[in-house]
């Protein structure tokens, strides 16, 4: 009798734990895409890279014939030279005209005509450098660099074509961590809280599992799946994950795993 009960008990303990484990499915996302724009108008020289293409940060993405953009300086620079002989004009009459009005050899009226004269050229000469300025960095953006390491998803962009500012370019996606979102049953969202560990593993690859944690839990069911969203990131060093991948999580944590990502 003993020995029957002790194994009812042990029956029950089973399969209350079993109860409480929970199996999720879902999919990868990428978590940092950075959409590389143009931010010039002008012809490509060159776009090197192909979707899939891997990329570090400062790699130059794309190039835009600079020709006009290097003329807009030079012509720039003339007028900064322009309107800096102007501005030692202005003043040279100003300080003049200053000098006659102390001695009452000049009215105050043609002074302050000279005086607007100079503060007008010293304008001129600070709208100049701006100008310049514009053009310089106008000229730096023909060179178009990534932001991020990560790998090219989209590319926008043909040798020969004429872009517009503001055109997009490329896609850039960086895989080192990615978001997971599951998916939890009505039934199931009762036994999952934010911190709780979970495994995860890839159907295309269910021996390599990575351990995370719950980041965050959905308070409204999606209409689209009629189920709760359940987020958790994991680190991918190795970009053995994909974005897009189908996914599998469980509440149940197994001794042996390939990664370890244990997060705060």
């Amino acid at each position: 009798m003993k020995n029957s009960l002790i194994a009812i008990g042990l029956t029950g303990a089973l399969l209350s734990t079993s109860s409480l484990a929970v199996d999720l499915i879902g999919h990868t996302k990428s978590k940092s895409m950075v959409s590389v724009v143009s931010e010039v108008s002008g012809m490509v020289e060159s776009a090197d890279f192909e979707t899939g293409s891997i990329v570090s940060v400062g790699s130059v993405l794309a190039e835009i014939k600079a020709q006009d953009f290097e003329l807009e300086i030079s012509k720039q620079k003339a007028n900064l030279a322009l309107v800096k002989a102007d501005l030692t004009i202005k003043q040279s009459l100003y300080n003049r005209y200053n000098e006659l009005r102390n001695k009452n050899s000049l009215s105050q009226n043609e002074l302050d005509i000279a005086a607007a004269d100079f503060d007008a050229a010293k304008a001129a000469v600070a709208l100049a450098q701006i100008e310049l300025q514009k053009a310089q960095l106008d000229l730096g953006s023909t060179r178009v660099s990534a932001e991020i390491d990560g790998y090219i998803v989209n590319r926008s962009v043909e040798d020969g074509a004429w872009v517009n500012q503001g055109d997009l370019l490329y896609q850039v996606v960086n895989i080192d961590v990615l978001n997971v979102r599951l998916l939890a049953s009505e039934y199931d969202i009762g036994e999952l809280r934010i911190g709780q560990e979970v495994e995860v593993w890839a159907e295309a690859n269910p021996d390599h599992k990575v351990r995370s944690q719950i980041k965050r839990i959905g308070v409204e069911i999606d209409p689209a799946t009629f189920a709760y969203p359940v987020e958790v990131e994991i680190s991918n060093p190795d970009h053995l994950f994909k974005p897009g991948m189908s996914i599998h999580a469980s509440t149940t944590l197994t001794g042996s795993l390939t990664h370890s990502n244990n997060q705060s």
